[in-house]
């Protein structure tokens, strides 16, 4: 009995010494993150075309100039995006940034008073990713790219039969000539090329300057929901959810790009306004992006984007340099040009959503708990076999 005792003792504190080291290390694992920014702002690079500036490290540009596009930086360090022209996150970036939490907010001014004509894009998927042909369109294979109309109208469509920019996404414009405020989601449909805009519309908030620029603020939670704000105030939330699927997109049948099919448009109190089963938003990464179209120009500066990145282990510093290691000989041959890679923010592991995040901290819990469990078990063997003895030798 006594050596029962003994190796039931010694047991148990192996037990406790391993519960110790897996818990450690597994509150050491846990990665921990800090907002990180991106930010452009053009004065400094006055003359310079959009494909020219440091912007072009971020965005994909869409500027054809064989049809008048132009994206140029103005005297005054402001853009102007003129007739077909657009851009939207590189989607590697919104991949590596952009598949959680995230602000995008921009200083712009819709100059279109077709507000089909232009729009500030959330939640979008790469427009590449969808071709389809298009019969009104000289049958070409049409993709939806920022600038490029969705031809709905045009091929049949009877949902009021109305076209607009983009493919994919939550879409922010300006209705000029009623002093309104867009937010529409685009859908799958099936009639026209299969892609249509479906939204609501809000008065001009207070201190709306309609002639100028002003800020629009996106707020993706990366999860559920974009909050919309116009000058620092709520002007609407976009909902989003349900179980993320795919669509028949395009000439090649299904593709793989994975969708949020429901969503719900809200307005600043909370009221919903509109409900759909059938969005066309991202359930990948939440890329973001403009898009202008027609003769007239719109106007933007001051782009701001936020997210998270995981932090790196600091690197140990050596507290001096070894005596007899040599300097190393710089090289003959400068390199010529700068890789087009050396001003990104270097690249991170996606951050989790908040969802995520708070069950790695319920599984730290539960295996506290587990390890208390099998403390108490080794303990109460002990005490049942200690009884046991006890009774024995009575």
């Amino acid at each position: 009995m006594k050596k029962f005792k003994i190796v039931t003792v010694l047991l148990l504190a192996l037990a406790l010494v391993l519960s110790l080291a897996v818990v450690s290390t597994a509150a050491e694992s846990e990665p921990e993150y800090e907002e990180k920014k991106i930010e452009f702002t053009f004065t400094g690079e006055e003359g310079l075309t959009l494909e020219e500036s440091e912007i072009a490290d971020t965005f994909i540009m869409q500027i054809v100039r064989a049809a008048g596009g132009e994206g140029q930086i103005e005297d005054d360090g402001t853009v102007t995006l003129k007739s077909y022209s657009g851009f939207y996150t590189d989607i590697d970036m919104a991949y590596d940034y952009f598949a959680g939490a995230y602000t995008f907010s921009i200083d712009y001014q819709f100059v279109n008073n077709n507000p089909a004509l232009g729009g500030i894009f959330v939640r979008m998927t790469d427009p590449s990713a969808y071709a389809i042909t298009n019969p009104k369109n000289a049958g070409t294979q049409q993709h939806f790219d920022m600038y490029e109309w969705d031809w709905y109208g045009e091929n049949g469509g009877a949902e009021k039969g109305v076209s607009s920019i983009g493919g994919s996404g939550i879409r922010v414009y300006e209705n000029k000539s009623a002093k309104k405020i867009g937010v529409s989601v685009k859908t799958r449909v099936e009639d026209g090329l299969y892609v249509f805009a479906q939204g609501v519309e809000f008065d001009y908030p207070e201190g709306f300057d309609a002639a100028g620029r002003n800020n629009y603020k996106f707020v993706d939670d990366g999860k559920s929901s974009v909050q919309i704000y116009v000058n620092g105030a709520l002007l609407s939330t976009v909902e989003y959810g349900g179980e993320a699927g795919t669509y028949p997109d395009g000439d090649e049948g299904d593709c793989d790009l994975q969708y949020y099919k429901k969503a719900v448009i809200k307005d600043a109190s909370g009221t919903q306004l509109l409900e759909l089963e059938n969005a066309r938003i991202s359930a990948e990464y939440g890329a973001v992006g403009l898009g202008n179209r027609g003769d007239a120009s719109t106007s933007f500066d001051n782009i701001v984007l936020t997210y998270l990145q995981e932090k790196k282990p600091a690197t140990p510093v050596p507290t001096e340099a070894p005596a007899t290691e040599a300097p190393t000989q710089k090289p003959t041959d400068e390199p010529t040009a700068k890789p087009a890679d050396t001003t990104k923010e270097p690249a991170a592991a996606t951050p989790e959503s908040g969802e995520k995040q708070t069950k790695s901290g319920n599984n730290l819990t539960w295996l506290y708990v587990v390890c208390g469990v099998v403390a108490v078990a080794a303990v109460g063997v002990i005490v049942a076999f200690s009884v046991k003895g006890k009774k024995k030798n009575k």
